[in-house]
């Protein structure tokens, strides 16, 4: 793990200093540190050092939360420790108006944007929860203040802190093989014929290269896809060597945005949607069964996808109940443009191509891959935390 510190200046006797001093030599036991101050250069040093994780220790200054933006910006995990600056105290009795400006102009913004931010006190915690600015808040004491916990238990706390926010932001460092791996092994964990031939053997040779910071990372993303008894079940079928990761025991952050992972209603439509439920209504017959059933699930998946909930678990649904059906694709067809959910419908067969693998044989219609695709996939499917 790479850290960098920032702090605005480093004095001796310094109680915010000394802190700091004795935190970072005592990580360096576990991790590769550098910090940094006002008099350097950030900017070079953040390209060159490429931390996973940026820790902000200074608050107040448009120049720290351009900093933390520009960290963002590239990718790093940024964390803040306000160091009682954000209490109420701090806020209303010195440089109050400042301050307050200040927080409405990009102090309150930075908090929301950093990862989470680490206090040194439950108290300090109540009081920035107390903003609504975050709940994103961990506790790790300071050492210096209290004599009960040692520099090296301080470092470890913190490292744990850390690998609490890198797992919950994993999506930003998945790797292309691991990308690759998710449809691959829905495509397979979803098959009801036999695995012969199911893949490739160019992406049998991804999934067998997977190492295990790489399975930690597909596990976890499945999990919060609502999709990993499907990847277990892949995992046994194809005989992988994939970790026993019990992924639910990983501490994290709750998700800021988390997916819809439970199937959608097949019977009826939910929400506000009168034309369509009126059209449905006149799809009466046993032979129209399938094909209502059908467009139920596509129209309700589509208000889930509008509140960019989508998930992996819905288009599964989806995949075995087009794939595993007998029906009159041409009738489907008909039935779909009836109720104006044809090309949304050619749309989310482009998803399942992408994300399940889903065959050109088995298309009721061709994949559209339009503008529109390409936004459902950026709004529900791309880096979320």
């Amino acid at each position: 793990m790479r850290i960098i510190h920032y702090i605005d200046s480093i004095k001796a006797g310094n109680l915010l200093s000394d802190q700091l001093l004795r935190l970072t030599s005592a990580q360096e036991e576990y991790a590769d540190v550098k910090t940094i101050t006002q008099q350097g250069d950030f900017k070079k040093l953040l390209a060159d050092f490429q931390p996973d994780i940026v820790h902000i220790h200074s608050c107040w200054q448009y120049h720290i939360a351009s900093y933390a933006n520009w960290a963002a910006k590239k990718h790093c995990a940024v964390v803040f420790s306000p160091h009682w600056e954000l209490n109420e105290r701090a806020r209303t009795t010195e440089q109050g108006m400042r301050k307050k400006v200040k927080a409405l102009l990009y102090q309150a913004k930075m908090v929301q944007s950093t990862e989470a931010l680490l206090v040194s006190s439950e108290h300090e915690k109540q009081e920035i929860l107390s903003l609504g600015w975050t709940k994103r808040i961990d506790v790790v004491r300071d050492s210096v203040l209290n004599n009960t916990l040692t520099d090296d238990e301080m470092a470890q706390q913190t490292i744990t802190f850390y690998r609490k926010v890198l797992d919950t932001r994993y999506q930003f460092v998945m790797t292309a093989m691991e990308k690759d791996a998710i449809p691959s092994l829905l495509h397979v964990g979803l098959a009801e014929e036999s695995i012969h031939n199911l893949l490739p053997s160019d992406q049998l040779l991804n999934l067998r290269s997977l190492n295990p910071e790489q399975w930690r990372r597909v596990l976890l993303y499945a999990d919060d896809e609502g999709v990993r008894e499907i990847v277990d079940s892949a995992i046994s079928r194809l005989q992988l060597n994939a970790p026993a990761i019990d992924t639910a025991a990983i501490r994290r952050f709750p998700l800021l945005r988390p997916k819809e992972t439970t199937s959608v209603d097949t019977d009826k439509l939910v929400g506000n949607l009168p034309m369509t439920r009126q059209r449905l209504d006149d799809y009466t017959s046993k032979e129209d069964a399938i094909f209502k059933q059908i467009a139920t699930i596509i129209a309700n998946t589509r208000q889930i996808e509008r509140k960019k909930r989508l998930s992996l678990r819905l288009l599964t649904d989806l995949y075995k109940v087009i794939k595993y059906n007998d029906y009159d694709e041409d009738r489907l067809a008909e039935v779909l443009r009836h109720l104006r959910l044809y090309r949304y419908s050619c749309r989310i067969i482009q998803l399942l191509a992408e994300k399940t693998l889903l065959k050109e044989g088995f298309m009721p219609f061709p994949p559209r891959n339009d503008r529109k695709t390409k936004g459902m996939i950026r709004n529900n499917f791309e880096q979320r935390h």
